[in-house]
């Protein structure tokens, strides 16, 4: 019993003092800060391939920092793919990007939870940096023209009717089925 007692303090010591290096670098203003341009990456799939983010340009694309040695971030992963499942075919585009310097177990972990979303590898927190990230999980939304949105610090529920509602609000309206065309028909 100590030792759970021991571990719970240790785990609150470090979570509020990486609280308190959040809170001190987004008053000193080192966070990015929505309307900025992010910083453009390209980073390979442990599946195989790359992602590009300047392809990306012109989608909505949520980008997550975690690791798979991190609670929360697995936590939250199920609702980030239930999130991507609803919204991707809209056009929201979700990025994972994993801090694990093992590539094999990012990629074991992907598939065992059956995620259908990119995650990419930054073992090396060279992406990360650029973004300043804080900890993980962290999640940045980048707009259309590349520029930040809105930053997520720690975990979050994904699929909730208020976080689609937000990511649907963000992506282009497409015409329902029930409304007609003004182009004529060839």
């Amino acid at each position: 019993m100590r030792e759970i007692v021991k571990f719970a303090a240790v785990v609150l010591i470090v979570a509020g003092t990486a609280f308190g290096f959040i809170s001190l670098q987004e008053r000193n203003g080192d966070g990015l800060r929505p309307g900025t341009a992010v910083p453009d990456f390209r980073l390979l799939s442990p599946a195989g391939g790359t992602t590009d983010l300047g392809s990306l340009r012109g989608r909505v694309v949520l980008v997550n920092f975690w690791a798979t040695w991190c609670p929360p971030c697995v936590q939250e992963m199920p609702s980030l793919e239930r999130l991507y499942r609803t919204l991707g075919p809209e056009g929201l585009v979700v990025v994972g990007i994993s801090e694990d310097a093992d590539e094999k177990a990012a990629r074991d972990f992907a598939q065992r939870l059956g995620l259908t979303f990119p995650i990419l590898s930054d073992p090396g927190a060279q992406t990360a940096a650029a973004y300043r990230a804080t900890g993980y999980p962290e999640t940045f939304v980048i707009g259309r023209d590349g520029t930040l949105l809105r930053t997520f610090v720690g975990p979050a529920e994904w699929d909730t009717p208020e976080a689609v509602g937000y990511f649907r609000g963000l992506l282009p309206r497409r015409p329902a089925a029930t409304e007609r065309s003004t182009s004529p028909a060839r």
